[in-house]
């Protein structure tokens, strides 16, 4: 892609510049924008006779002229009307049009983009304002190439049209008719400032009411749990004031601009009247002039009406153009493969190093660092429990390993290549996560179970169903695994939703696969069935289960144990237990609420 394609290309973490996507959408559409440009001036050459062809009429008429010829110059008044309507039918669709063919593409490309974004970004926005921009602001993206543009083009045509055929008949009334319209330019100027800043506002509050509602939506069961209703209740409204002020002061700042632009134009009318009549008496304009010069005084209304429309469309467009251009000037994620490097389905080794790994989350406080100078080792096929204290980064680690987040170079080594430099597209295929928070989409259990782009056959759907004990309750299932499981798959139970998390992540048949906490839901017995399925299933691989559970770590090969972002103790379970430190520590603590669960 080059010229305005180039400059408006996503993902380089440049300043938002919307101009550069403007005029890339223009280039790209071009064809359409000077077909429908053809249109509007046709359209608007045929408006602009039907006056002329009144002055004829009107003029045989005093001359006396015969019936026939009025009769003809009403016949061809009617057919240039009725050319004139079919030609701006297809003006309309092919800028209207246009503006849907921006809109879809700019829709897919956000999106797209949007899929490529590192956790991060998301950490920093709100759900709501980015769907708020991905909607709201591609819909004013859509009425700025649509109406704006037509509305623009056809303001310049009529504007260039009729001034040049009313100076034709009369300069000096022309000149005098227009008079106050730069006083009119001057006020809309002033206004037009104020109708940008107002937008934005409003569009930013359009975004926090968007966000509170997506917000109470997806936590409506906490919220009838804490009988928080009348409370959220209230917050929205608290938003919905707020936003109904700004949208108040826009609307005053537009309302301003109609009165303005109605006062002008109406002037202009009296003083033709009130200087045309005179200029008749005089013989100094025809009767068919003067009704000609009037009906091309009337074209004007609508244009000057509209102009302060087509600027608040062009300001709004504008100010969303930037919102969705801070999106798609974020750096993405690198998953592409390199020219020459091997596949993406290239064997990866799961052998993993730490080498003094530290590590904070964007926007954390000053001084607060999530992983202090980490350091470790683990060999390919080797089993890793990791247990540690609340907050003690376990979690952090987990996405650092899959680069979820990005850690820094040349701290974690998964085969002996650095994991900044793997492209995803092949570290993710060899390394699987299971997330502490299950997460399923509303489709069917087999859609979600195989997930992966890979075609799994229906052998590995259900041995990967099996293996993640997720087999016990597809029976009880109204449509086995074609039971649709609903948004963020409500209709499952916590403990069936992390088992087909669980499922997900084993089809893929991992070199790497990082469990962070995956059991905490399950019952007891099932655990226990899906742990030792889980042995089996791990043979030949890297594992590494983070839980909270001492009995869930007890059969890994080796156990890290961590407090504040630090690798404080390491060894088997058995070493741990012994040793008198915070692992032994935990122990006894579950060991003694296990006991005093039974009595």
């Amino acid at each position: 892609m080059s010229g305005p394609a180039a400059a408006g290309a996503p993902g380089n973490g440049a300043p938002a510049a919307p101009r550069p996507l403007i005029k890339h959408y223009f280039w790209k559409f071009r064809g359409r924008l000077a077909a429908g440009i053809l249109l509007l001036v046709a359209t608007n050459a045929l408006a602009l006779l039907i006056p002329r062809l009144l002055k004829q009429a009107i003029d045989v008429m005093q001359g006396g002229a015969a019936p026939r010829s009025v009769a003809l110059l009403a016949g061809a008044v009617a057919g240039v009307a009725l050319v004139q309507a079919v030609v701006r039918v297809y003006s309309r669709l092919a800028i209207l049009g246009m503006s849907r063919l921006v809109v879809y593409d700019l829709r897919n490309r956000l999106f797209a983009h949007l899929q490529r974004l590192p956790l991060s970004f998301f950490m920093r926005r709100t759900t709501g304002d980015v769907v708020s921009r991905a909607i709201n602001d591609v819909i004013l993206i859509r009425s700025f190439y649509g109406p704006g543009i037509m509305n623009f083009v056809n303001t310049v045509l009529v504007y260039t049209g009729s001034i040049a055929f009313m100076a034709a008949m009369s300069p000096r009334l022309t000149l005098i008719a227009l008079a106050p319209y730069p006083f009119f330019a001057l006020a809309v100027n002033r206004l037009s400032r104020r109708v940008y800043s107002r937008s934005v506002a409003v569009q930013e509050g359009l975004g926090a009411l968007t966000n509170k509602a997506q917000e109470n939506i997806s936590g409506i069961t906490l919220i009838k749990t804490y009988v928080r209703e009348r409370a959220e209740a209230a917050e929205f409204a608290a938003l919905g004031q707020d936003y109904l002020v700004r949208t108040l002061d826009l609307a005053w700042a537009r309302g301003l601009m109609m009165p303005l632009m109605g006062a002008m134009s109406h002037t202009g009318t009296v003083v033709v009247i009130f200087l045309g009549g005179g200029m008749i008496v005089r013989n100094e304009l025809t009767l068919g002039d003067f009704v000609a010069f009037n009906a091309y005084l009337a074209y004007l209304l609508w244009p000057t009406f509209a102009f302060g429309w087509i600027l608040n469309t062009f300001q709004r467009g504008m100010t969303a153009f930037e919102r969705i251009c801070e999106i798609l000037a974020e750096p993405a994620e690198e998953r592409e493969v390199a020219a020459g490097e091997a596949d993406p389905a290239a064997p990866l080794e799961g052998r993993i190093e730490i080498r003094d790994l530290s590590f904070t989350h964007a926007g954390a406080p000053e001084g607060v660092r999530h992983l202090r100078n980490l350091s470790a080792s683990i060999r390919a096929g080797e089993v890793i429990g990791i247990l540690g204290t609340v907050g003690a980064g376990k979690s952090t680690l987990a996405t650092l390993l899959t680069r979820i987040h990005m850690p820094p170079p040349e701290t974690i080594f998964i085969g002996g290549e650095d994991v900044t430099a793997i492209p995803l597209a092949r570290l993710r295929r060899h390394v699987s996560m299971v997330p502490q928070e299950p997460f399923l989409f509303s489709r069917s259990v087999r859609e979600n179970v195989a997930y992966a782009p890979r075609g799994f056959d229906e052998e590995a759907i259900l041995s990967a169903v099996e293996a993640a004990r997720l087999s016990l309750d597809v029976p009880v299932f109204p449509k086995g695994l074609e039971t649709v499981v609903g948004e963020r798959g409500f209709t499952l139970s916590g403990g069936q939703r992390q088992r087909a998390t669980m499922a997900r992540a084993l089809i893929t048949e991992p070199s790497i696969l990082v469990l962070d906490d995956p059991l905490s839901s399950v019952d007891a017995s099932v655990e226990e069935e899906m742990l030792e399925r889980l042995r089996v299933r791990a043979k030949g691989r890297t594992v590494i289960l983070i839980s909270n559970r001492v009995a869930a770590l007890a059969w890994a090969d080796r156990i890290l144990v961590m407090d504040k972002g630090r690798i404080v103790e390491q060894g088997t379970h058995l070493e741990l237990t012994g040793s008198g430190g915070l692992y032994a520590s935990i122990a006894r603590q579950q060991s003694l609420r296990s006991s005093l669960s039974r009595i």
